[in-house]
């Protein structure tokens, strides 16, 4: 039996690493006395599969692993079982039955939706920078790689923009703008958000000082190339 599992990784649990989370994982559905199962050879760990890793220090509340099991279990079971033993900030919010075979998650999604907090001069200064980067159809951001750098044009990993809502940051001398952002994130290659902040400086100088406070992903995709239409990990 394999389950698709959702998980939300916030507060404090944003600050661990992706191999922090994986070993977490392993030892939570342990303590949960689930029927895991296992990897042949002199090492064997549980077999589970993720879809993309998260930067530390990012929350989300759209996480998703793989895990196969010896056993038959409901997945509302699951969720309540590996849930006593999960430490804070990290949760499991879902789960359902996938086939056994097929497709890893890692090769399916290819997108990530984020809520990007900024810190800005005011949401004049987003919104202009975010038209200015839409109205684009190159730019342009050296990215290191095993290669040495490269220009990358990130135009065409943004799908969507656009900014959501803002309040007054203490003292009123800036605001906190919250900007959603559909970025390519996959194997084919994936988009930071401090990387868009880059290309929005680039192509708006007085974004220049904006400062991004907070990155939290909300959901994983696979997007369909021709139409634009987005998968959730559950419909692949």
């Amino acid at each position: 039996m394999k389950l698709r599992i959702r998980l939300a990784k916030q507060h404090t649990a944003r600050f661990f690493s992706h191999l922090d989370i994986q070993r977490t994982l392993e030892r939570t559905l342990r303590r949960a006395a689930l029927p895991l199962a296992y990897s042949q050879g002199f090492n064997p760990h549980p077999r589970m599969s993720f879809a993309s890793a998260l930067a530390t220090g990012a929350s989300s509340e759209g996480e998703f692993i793989d895990v196969d099991l010896t056993d038959d279990v409901a997945p509302a079971e699951f969720v309540a079982r590996a849930n006593r033993c999960t430490p804070p900030g990290l949760t499991f919010v879902d789960a359902r039955e996938v086939p056994a075979k097929g497709d890893s998650l890692f090769s399916l999604v290819d997108t990530a939706a984020y809520r990007l907090t900024l810190s800005a001069a005011s949401v004049a200064v987003v919104a202009d920078a975010v038209a200015a980067f839409l109205a684009q159809d190159v730019i342009e951001v050296a990215k290191e790689g095993k290669r040495g750098t490269r220009l990358v044009n990130i135009r065409e990993q943004v799908y969507d923009l656009a900014v959501e809502g803002s309040l007054p940051e203490p003292g009123g001398a800036r605001v906190v703008v919250n900007l959603r952002a559909v970025l390519q994130s996959g194997s084919q290659g994936s988009l930071k958000p401090e990387t868009l902040a880059e290309g929005l400086a680039q192509v708006s100088p007085a974004f220049a000082d904006t400062v991004l406070v907070g990155t939290h992903r909300l959901m994983i995709y696979r997007r369909e190339p021709r139409t634009g239409a987005l998968q959730e990990p559950w419909d692949l």
